[in-house]
């Protein structure tokens, strides 16, 4: 008895598509591109983590942001932001935050190729005009000092910014590093504050890594960088809203000013 042909399979079939796995891959590479990770963290994952390393005691916290970042379909839906931060610079904060990143984008690329799968699996496919930004990374510190140069005539600078404030808004999952490093009360109390609400009000998860312990900006004491300032009450909003985004994953990793993770883990 002849098989329908209608189910075989043929060798022309075969070479007009890839693999599953293979157009996942492209479609996260294209995420990771425009996704603003530093170059210098290409290879940061928590794959390429050193856990022998850092102190043991971060291990299980690590562990529990790459399970949460695994899970970022359910994140999305507290919406449940992370909060990582350390008293001493080293411990490996800014990897971290980059690995859940990745980790997520994985997640992302898998439902993008799932919406059209025959689409993304053809062979020859080209994904570049496809402005992906599900992940985005932030540096408060570099995005501060870039934003000064806004009056300047570099249009490729303004552009840029453009398209950081876009993803920070709109982004699926943000991180922002350094959070908090510097005291630019209109930037702090102005966008800051505007985004991490507008985040939150739309179910857009943040990932803050900081040396700073936002509960310091609630209190009503010298340990409050802005106490006896007009911004006593601006600070304890904001601490009150990223206490209520983060809750339950609010992450201190022991850090030292003697030891680096940064240098163990060469």
């Amino acid at each position: 008895m002849r098989k329908n042909p209608s189910n075989q399979t043929s060798k022309t079939d075969i070479d007009k598509h890839i693999p599953r796995e293979k157009a996942i891959k492209k479609i996260y590479d294209v995420i990771i591109e425009n996704s603003h990770i530093p170059p210098k963290f290409a290879n940061a994952s928590f794959s390429t983590f050193k856990f022998n390393a850092c102190p043991k005691e971060n291990v299980k916290k690590i562990k529990a942001i790459k399970t949460y970042a695994e899970n970022i379909l359910t994140a999305i839906e507290g919406p449940q932001s992370v909060y990582i931060y350390s008293q001493f610079n080293g411990c490996g904060k800014t990897h971290v935050a980059i690995a859940a990143l990745k980790t997520a984008a994985k997640v992302f690329a898998e439902e993008i190729y799932k919406n059209k799968p025959e689409f993304y699996s053809r062979r020859g496919v080209s994904l570049s005009d496809h402005n992906w930004r599900p992940v985005f990374f932030m540096s408060e510190v570099n995005y501060l000092w870039k934003k000064r140069q806004f009056n300047s005539s570099n249009e490729d600078l303004k552009r840029e910014i453009d398209m950081i404030e876009n993803a920070v808004m709109n982004s699926k999952l943000l991180v922002i590093d350094d959070f908090l490093r510097e005291r630019n009360t209109d930037f702090v109390f102005g966008n800051l504050t505007a985004w991490l609400n507008h985040r939150y009000d739309y179910n857009k998860p943040v990932i803050f890594t900081s040396n700073s312990d936002f509960f310091k900006l609630a209190q009503n004491n010298e340990r409050n960088p802005y106490y006896k300032t007009n911004y006593l009450k601006a600070a304890t909003y904001l601490a009150s809203r990223i206490s209520e985004m983060t809750k339950g994953y609010q992450f201190k990793f022991k850090s030292s000013p003697d030891e680096d993770y940064r240098q163990n883990s060469y």
